[in-house]
C-alpha cells in the first residue's frame, strides 16, 4: 500500500501536465525491473500489481506479456522488441558512459553501436537489453538517469508540435540539434527524429506505452478526441466505488498519437 501511495503523491510535485512514466512488457517482469533498477542506477519498487523502477520523479513500470491492450485487445503469444516503430528505445544518462558501458555488458547487454560523440555537446551508444530490446545509452552531463523517450515519425517536428498541443510544454531542439526535434517535461525529454516510412503502432512490443499525469482526464480527453486524436479507450475510474456521486480518485484513458505511439492519459486525485 504504501507504494501505490507513492505512486499516486508523487507526481503532484510537478505542474499541471507532467510526464508520469514508461510501461515495458516483459515475461518475467520481477526479473526485468530487478536488471533496470541496478543497471541503469534506479530505485526499485512496486506499483500496485506492477514491478518497477523509480528515477526521480519518472516511473518504468514493466506489465506481463499476456496484459491486455489499451485498446482492451488480446497480447498476442510472441512478444517483440519495439526497434522501429513509432515508440523506437528509450535513454538513459550516466555521469562515467565508458565505465557503465563495461558493466552493462557484464550483466548481459550487447553493444550494437559504440559511443559517438556529439559536439562535445553529448555522447551516446546503444545496447541490447538480455531481452533484445535496444537501448540508448549515454552522457549528458544536464541530466543524469532516465532520460529520454524517442520518437519517430515522418515529420519529427509535427511529431512534436503534436505532443506540445496535447501536453504542453515548449518544443525546442535537443541540444540545438535541428535533426532532433523535442520538448523536456520535468527531469524528462521526449526526442523525435526522422523516419523514411511510415512507422508501425508500438502497441504489444517490449515499449507498451508512454503515460502522462493531466489533472482532469475526461476533459482532456474530449479535447483531444474532438482534435481528432485516436482513443484507444474513454477514461474510466480505477476503482468501483468512484461510480458514487463525489468520490474521488485515479481515472485512465488510452489515446494513440498520429505516428502511432499509445499513451496512457492518468489522473492521480
Amino acid at each position: 500500500m504504501k507504494f501505490l501511495i507513492l505512486f499516486l503523491l508523487l507526481p503532484l510535485l510537478a505542474g499541471a501536465a507532467d510526464y508520469h512514466h514508461v510501461h515495458m512488457r516483459a515475461a518475467d517482469t520481477l526479473r526485468a525491473a530487478t536488471w533496470y533498477a541496478d543497471n541503469m542506477n534506479g530505485e526499485q519498487l512496486r506499483v500496485a500489481e506492477f514491478y518497477g523502477v523509480r528515477f526521480e520523479r519518472t516511473l518504468l513500470l514493466f506489465a506481463e506479456t499476456t496484459r491486455p491492450g489499451a485498446d482492451g485487445s488480446a497480447a498476442p503469444t510472441a512478444l517483440l522488441n519495439s526497434n522501429g516503430t513509432a515508440l523506437d528505445h528509450l535513454g538513459f544518462s550516466f555521469a562515467d558512459l565508458e565505465a557503465q558501458l563495461i558493466s552493462l555488458q557484464l550483466a548481459g547487454a550487447k553493444v550494437i553501436q559504440p559511443i559517438t560523440k556529439v559536439s562535445g555537446l553529448f555522447s551516446y551508444a546503444l545496447i541490447e537489453d538480455p531481452w533484445g530490446q535496444k537501448v540508448e545509452v549515454m552522457h549528458d552531463p544536464d541530466l543524469i538517469g532516465l532520460h529520454h523517450a524517442h520518437v519517430v515519425s515522418t515529420d519529427p517536428g509535427g511529431a512534436i508540435h503534436w505532443y506540445q498541443q496535447m501536453f504542453g510544454g515548449e518544443a525546442t531542439t535537443f541540444k540545438n540539434q535541428p535533426m532532433l526535434p523535442a520538448i523536456r517535461y520535468g527531469d524528462f525529454w521526449l526526442i523525435a527524429s526522422k523516419s523514411n516510412q511510415e512507422p508501425v503502432t508500438n502497441m504489444f512490443t517490449m515499449l507498451d506505452h508512454l503515460g502522462f499525469r493531466m489533472i482532469d482526464v475526461e476533459s482532456e480527453m474530449d479535447r483531444m478526441a474532438n482534435a481528432k486524436t485516436k482513443i484507444l479507450a474513454a477514461a474510466r475510474s480505477f476503482y468501483w466505488w468512484q461510480m458514487l456521486p463525489f468520490m474521488p480518485g485515479p481515472k485512465q484513458g488510452f489515446i494513440e498519437s498520429p505516428d502511432g505511439v499509445v499513451i496512457e492519459v492518468l489522473q492521480t486525485n
